[in-house]
């Protein structure tokens, strides 16, 4: 179509390019009335007068203008005209608005979705993939697939938080995504599960594997031992008993505990902790019982260690932080069969009333503690202060000479 030379004039440019820009942000079928651009010449306000029949307002009416622009036959609708007037609407902005809105959607998806999460570090779960750009490019219904994903792992990783010899990450894969790499380094679910892995368990990306029970290998995260002797005949009694003689702590990973599986003499009294220093001490103090430190959640080789002390008949007490995340662990080592020891309620409270003896300040927790069936008491009381007690603070209980008695809960 050929347009009027009149109104190829460049004293109409001014209100072309606004109506042009008009139509970018708010969409081509976006009317209403817009305000006339202030560096409009007289000659340009006369023929604007011209083309919209004499009328001398202050602002544009677009339908109207859309209308007439039609009837001089510039074009079918507002975008075509200023396409034939070289004024054409780019469609660029119009696809970063869907994007946004597409964006939004899908971020807004994926909170709905996370909402039915009972878990108290959910809302920074998503704040963080969010920020993280996790969600962007995908539609809302990806979102919520990648959550739900997400979810399904930590379920399964929940459901085998007490098999022995733990989980592998590949075969979790494989089992939940039907993709053996689905959760290697740099994959989507791989940084989604990992994030919440970190907050749940702390530590770094691979810890937090560890911690969680799942393998990564079998050489990895061994797990860290004081005095622990193997009957003999064991294939890791000369390791072990090299180890004592030499006055050093022994770690042990679960290649070797698989090809070699532990026994000690039934009824060995083992006191088993939560954090490394406690090993060390035990160490440094030659402490009369064998003591063996999970690291926090236990990783594949505690676990496995744990079982095979369990099975050869060895008497396991347990020892953590009093924080809820300790007693988290606690319950879970309650439930393979270890005995909580020196973790109940008057516990926590002689722990309480030494650390204001010595005028220490205690970090508080924000996190609710979980059941204590152990002793139920504890939960109430844990939960009426929420002071953490860190197990380092205990050293000279946990490894005096009467720690080795069977004294409980």
């Amino acid at each position: 179509m050929t347009a009027p030379e009149s109104l190829r004039s460049p004293d109409l440019d001014p209100v072309f390019r606004a109506v042009q820009r008009r139509l970018e942000r708010y969409g081509t079928s976006r009317r209403g009335r817009m305000k006339l651009p202030g560096e409009l010449t007289g000659r340009g306000r006369y023929l604007l007068r011209a083309l919209q029949d004499g009328s001398g307002r202050s602002d544009v009416d677009l339908d109207a203008l859309e209308k007439r622009l039609a009837e001089l036959g510039v074009g079918n609708d507002l975008a075509g005209s200023l396409r034939s007037l070289g004024y054409a609407v780019s469609a660029e902005p119009a696809q970063r608005r869907r994007s946004r809105q597409n964006a939004a959607q899908a971020r807004q998806a994926a909170r709905d979705e996370v909402g039915g999460w009972d878990e108290d570090w959910a809302g920074e779960w998503i704040e963080g993939m969010v920020r993280g750009g996790a969600f962007a490019g995908l539609e809302a219904d990806k979102a919520v697939d990648l959550v739900r994903s997400a979810r399904a792992v930590l379920d399964r990783i929940d459901a085998g938080a007490d098999a022995p010899d733990g989980l592998s990450r590949v075969d979790l894969a494989a089992a939940v995504l039907g993709d053996s790499h689905a959760l290697d380094p740099g994959t989507v679910y791989s940084a989604a599960v990992t994030r919440a892995l970190m907050l749940r368990h702390g530590g770094s990306p691979r810890q937090a594997w560890e911690r969680a029970g799942v393998s990564l290998d079998r050489v990895s995260a061994p797990v860290l031992t004081w005095g622990l002797v193997p009957v003999a005949g064991n294939g890791l009694f000369a390791l072990m008993s090299e180890a004592l003689a030499l006055d050093v702590p022994l770690h042990l990973s679960q290649l070797a505990l698989r090809r070699h599986p532990l026994a000690v003499a039934e009824g060995s009294d083992v006191l088993v902790v939560e954090n490394p220093r406690v090993v060390e001490a035990a160490c440094e103090r030659r402490a009369a019982f064998p003591v063996v430190a999970l690291n926090g959640n236990p990783a594949g080789a505690a676990r496995l260690l744990i079982q095979q002390l369990l099975d050869c008949g060895a008497s396991l007490r347990y020892h953590g932080d009093f924080d809820a995340a300790g007693l988290r662990i606690c319950g879970r080592m309650h439930r393979l069969g270890l005995r909580p020891w020196r973790m109940d309620g008057g516990s926590y409270v002689e722990a309480l009333a030494e650390a204001e003896a010595a005028g220490a300040r205690l970090p508080r927790d924000s996190h609710r503690p979980p059941p204590t069936p152990w002793d139920p008491d504890l939960q109430l009381i844990f939960d009426e202060h929420r002071l953490i007690v860190h197990e380092e603070r205990l050293l000279p209980m946990l490894l005096s000479a009467r720690a080795g008695s069977r004294r409980g809960p």
